[in-house]
């Protein structure tokens, strides 16, 4: 079992190696086995600090780091788990108690790129069907979605906020947003049928026109620098894989908090 601390000093990324499963993730029962990773922090009022918590569950999981950069404070991890069965509290609204139900870890290989993005720790996890990545700058290179390596060639205007990139709207596009102005709306969310929590990025100005986004103005995060767009700009999400996002009490492959 690798040393993960002296791998996550080396990068100076935060991180804290537990011994039991993470009292903050609603796995409940029989968990003991199962990968559990999350982001918390620690200290009070303005010297609150970010870090890792990592669990590794089984002995026999295999869990990580393939590469570090200490410049940019990131590493990448890959998680490798088969699959277990565990139990897992959940809210019942009906009833409005808790109850248990008996759920599976998806038992594959994943590989995380994470550490600081700005002021705040990320995780993102690296998509599988875009080739084997074991390196951080191929690791930044895949999360790029092709309109941004397309465009990027002819511009430096592209923008990014988070896992949100901003390319510059073209005068075909421009020229649409101004026929169907009538559809621009404020102070909305980026991403299509997204539900709005309090990690949504929202912008000043927006419109959906044919299945893209177009945005402008400024561009809100809590955990971001604000970000100011002057014209319009089309909105793309970056490639993260989403199997480790967080629905509601449901917990997929460990990861309890994803940016």
């Amino acid at each position: 079992m690798q040393d993960l601390k002296k791998w996550f000093d080396r990068a100076r990324v935060p991180a804290k190696i537990e011994k039991e499963p993470l009292s903050s993730m609603t796995l409940s029962v029989n968990n003991n086995d199962i990968f559990q990773m999350t982001i918390d922090t620690r200290g009070k009022n303005g010297r609150k600090r970010e870090y890792f918590r990592i669990y590794y569950g089984h002995p026999e999981n295999d869990i990580r780091v393939i590469d570090t950069d200490s410049k940019n404070q990131q590493v990448i991890l890959l998680v490798n788990e088969p699959e277990r069965e565990y139990r897992a509290r959940i809210w019942d609204g009906k009833k409005h108690d808790w109850k248990y139900v008996t759920r599976k870890n998806s038992g594959f290989l994943r590989k995380y790129l994470m550490g600081m993005d700005e002021s705040h720790l990320f995780i993102a996890e690296l998509p599988k069907n875009l080739g084997v990545v074991n390196k951080i700058k191929d690791a930044h290179k895949v999360l790029k979605p092709d309109a941004v390596l397309e465009n990027e060639k002819d511009t430096n205007r592209i923008k990014r906020q988070g896992e949100w990139f901003f390319i510059p709207a073209t005068p075909a596009e421009i020229m649409i947003i101004e026929d169907n102005s009538n559809l621009i709306e404020k102070k909305m969310q980026l991403g299509i049928n997204s539900w709005r929590g309090k990690n949504s990025h929202i912008a000043d100005l927006l419109i959906n026109i044919r299945g893209d986004q177009f945005a402008t103005e400024k561009i809100s995060h809590i955990e971001h620098k604000t970000l100011k767009l002057h014209g319009w700009f089309r909105v793309v999400r970056n490639n993260e894989a989403r199997s480790s996002a967080i629905s509601g009490n449901q917990i997929f492959n460990g990861v309890k908090w994803v940016d």
